[in-house]
């Protein structure tokens, strides 16, 4: 049964972890925001659709973003308490870093039992979903890209292109103005079109029985060409997706496979239930300021240790995926040089303790 101090500081820690992950999501989700607006815009997704895609990627955040949250948020609260001199207050009282311990874990127990199910059971349906969505997103955006009646401009402002009616068969009535790329101008027109994607993924214009002219503003050396089927490009690149395949697979087709790709994958669904048990060993240890120490240079500290953490993360999957390193290494080097990194500053500041010289007596003695 949690004491009254356990519960004091679940909840301090709890309600900053709750405010930072919020924090946190709705930068993320903004930037999310920007960019599927940015698609939309250039008709790479359907507008309608935004809102859907920003609530199934929600959950994905959430797991991403669960150890950065967790570790600020233990940062802020337990910095907080130095500050205030309530942990000196705690010590006094006999209440010393066992306590703050007990209640850090009591915290990252159920909050790692809860990002470990839903990265391993959960995350898999909701990318799949998402996967269907921007399917059905990008094939709607095909559909809607042209109005009729309307200029638009593609590829960056290269190509104008005017539609005059749409119907069941597509395209009615195609006017495009091309820029070319030795400077020509190019007029091409057709009572007929649709569109494509290749197999790259770009989208071109179809267009059947027209005409193209082409030449220099001004002059009056155009070049007239008829055609019976033509192509023109209206997608600057090949749209970028955000998620991968491997990603919607069950976790128990990747425990039995040893594809490095798979073996990859299980292992980032791992890594954040992973990293909050790593951050509840070393990041008390940082938050333990000196009287008069500000708070907020150890949390800039704190969130530097975070990114190369992070950082040495997209290292490991990229060895593995990329078979540099096997599976039994895998991101398992990371997480170890981390715990090793608790280990260090337990030593640190409790090597010179009573209980610590006591259980080192204890291990000597049977070894």
């Amino acid at each position: 049964m949690p004491s009254i101090i356990d519960r004091y500081l679940i909840r301090e820690i709890g309600l900053t972890l709750l405010a930072t992950l919020l924090a946190l999501m709705a930068i993320a989700l903004s930037h999310r925001l920007a960019g599927y607006l940015s698609k939309a815009a250039t008709g790479l997704l359907a507008k309608d659709s935004i809102f859907l895609l920003l609530s199934l990627q929600a959950m994905d955040i959430v797991i991403t973003l669960a150890p950065l949250a967790f570790l600020l948020s233990i940062m802020l609260a337990l910095g907080r308490l130095y500050r205030d001199h309530e942990m000196t207050a705690l010590a006094a009282c006999g209440q010393g870093p066992l306590a703050v311990y007990r209640a850090v874990f009591l915290l990252a127990t159920p909050l790692t039992l809860l990002t470990v199910s839903v990265a391993l059971f959960l995350l898999p349906t909701i990318m799949e979903w998402q996967f269907e969505a921007l399917a059905k997103a990008r094939k709607e955006a095909e559909v809607s890209l042209f109005v009729p009646g309307t200029f638009r401009e593609v590829m960056d402002g290269r190509h104008v292109v005017y539609v005059g009616a749409l119907d069941e068969r597509g395209l009615r009535n195609v006017f495009i103005q091309s820029r070319e790329l030795d400077g020509d101008l190019s007029i091409t027109t057709s009572t007929r079109g649709r569109q494509e994607t290749d197999e790259q993924g770009i989208r071109h214009i179809v267009l059947e029985q027209g005409h193209r002219y082409r030449g220099v503003p001004g002059r009056g050396n155009y070049d007239l060409l008829n055609f019976e089927r033509a192509l023109v490009r209206i997608d600057t690149y090949a749209p970028v997706e955000t998620w991968r395949h491997r990603e919607t697979l069950p976790t128990r087709e990747l425990l039995d496979s040893t594809n490095s790709l798979y073996v990859a994958e299980l292992q980032m669904r791992l890594n954040s239930p992973i990293q909050i048990l790593l951050i509840a060993l070393w990041a008390p240890l940082l938050a333990r300021a000196q009287p008069r120490e500000g708070r907020y240079g150890r949390i800039v500290a704190a969130a530097l240790i975070y990114a190369i953490y992070f950082n040495l993360i997209g290292v490991g999957e990229s060895w593995l995926n990329h078979g540099v390193v096997s599976a039994w290494v895998g991101l398992w080097w990371v997480h170890g040089l981390f715990l090793l990194f608790g280990l260090g500053l337990l030593l640190y500041y409790y090597a010179g303790s009573p209980g610590f010289q006591r259980l080192w007596r204890l291990a000597r003695g049977r070894s």
